[in-house]
């Protein structure tokens, strides 16, 4: 008894010690991330006033930039994003797209490990790109319809430029190649998939490892969710257009701002074409390529550039794709990782397709 008494003791001193270890580092890393935050707040707000400053010494360039902004935002963004937002809210608050899900769930489930539910972003975001793609997932995730390690999976590989985009405006509007307008597309959206899968693996462990079984999948298609129903109102009309006004609202607004800042660039950057117009698609890749197809380099190295600058997205991307995101606690550091693996592929992929078919 003595004994077994000594050792429950020892056992109790043993696990106190542990718990008070485990605080201590607990309290460790939350002061470290404070120390963070409040680092990463001061250099935002540094960079802010530095912009401001900025703008008031090149004001040409700052009213050229948001002419830019805006017009590709009025032009382009507004008329095409728009309906796709709104009949998207439509369909996910009248469960059309859960249905719609059904009905590629046999091909999608296998191919990327997803629910029946997931199916419907990957569908939405190959038809109309960023940041529709990361959209639908965030309605997804807030109605309770997949889980957030999904939707962090699916941001990475749906949220990616459009078809239109790709094919349209780089290869044939830019890049005056209209033969290589598929072969883009396919090396775009297979990096997609291939760095959307990597992610998955090597953060998340095996694809398929954390999605719902087969019974789950379907018993959470079929479940009515809060803020779903299968009968069309107006309210429900009224409520998905005002929505759409406000995510395209804000889209233009990252637009505008990212595009002074291009513009800046292209204005005080070091007198070297390729490099300014590659800053440029770094912050904003329609105005971004648009410059590197005018610079001085040879035909290759702009669709490589190109093709890279597209699947990175641009910081422009990012904040967009962070603003639709909304309350949802989907990981923007898993995105950006998404996104940066996608250009790696995309780089590898594009530069043996112009090695092996040299224009």
């Amino acid at each position: 008894m003595p004994a077994a008494q000594h050792f429950l003791q020892a056992l109790k001193k043993g696990m106190v010690i542990n718990m008070k270890a485990t605080n201590n580092l607990s309290l460790k890393m939350n002061i470290q991330n404070r120390k963070e935050r409040t680092a990463l707040n001061k250099f935002i707000k540094g960079f802010l006033v530095l912009f401001l400053v900025i703008m008031i010494l090149f004001p040409a360039a700052s009213y050229e930039g948001a002419t830019t902004g805006l017009l590709l935002w009025f032009h382009n963004v507004l008329p095409n994003l728009l309906p796709f937002i709104i009949l998207s809210n439509l369909m996910i608050q009248l469960n059309i797209a859960g249905k719609i899900s059904r009905l590629f769930h046999p091909l999608l489930g296998r191919l990327f490990k997803v629910t029946k539910e997931g199916c419907y972003p990957i569908i939405i975001g190959c038809l109309s790109g960023i940041p529709m793609g990361a959209k639908a997932t965030a309605d997804l995730v807030s109605e309770g319809k997949i889980e957030e390690h999904e939707g962090n999976f699916l941001i990475t590989m749906c949220n990616n430029a459009s078809p239109m985009f790709i094919i349209g405006y780089i290869a044939i509007s830019q890049l005056k190649l209209p033969r290589i307008k598929y072969p883009l597309f396919v090396i775009l959206y297979s990096s997609a998939v291939i760095s959307a899968l990597l992610c998955r693996f090597i953060l998340h462990g095996h694809p398929g490892k954390e999605v719902k079984n087969e019974a789950n999948a379907s018993r959470t298609v079929l479940k009515p969710l809060p803020g779903t129903s299968n009968r069309f109102s107006f309210e429900i009309l009224d409520n998905s257009i005002m929505n759409g006004f406000e995510v395209v609202t804000k889209i233009g607004g990252y637009i505008i701002l990212f595009s002074i800042i291009a513009q800046i660039i292209h204005e005080i950057g070091p007198n070297i074409s390729f490099y300014k117009a590659f800053l440029m698609g770094i912050m904003e890749i329609t105005t971004g390529i648009s410059q590197i197809c005018k610079a001085g380099i040879d035909t290759n190295t702009k669709i490589v550039l190109a093709a890279v600058l597209t699947s990175f997205g641009g910081l422009s991307g990012m904040a967009q794709t962070k603003s639709v995101l909304g309350s949802t606690r989907l990981s923007m550091s898993y995105y950006v990782i998404g996104k940066l693996t996608n250009a790696l592929v995309t780089f590898i992929l594009i530069t043996l397709y112009v090695t092996l078919f040299p224009f």
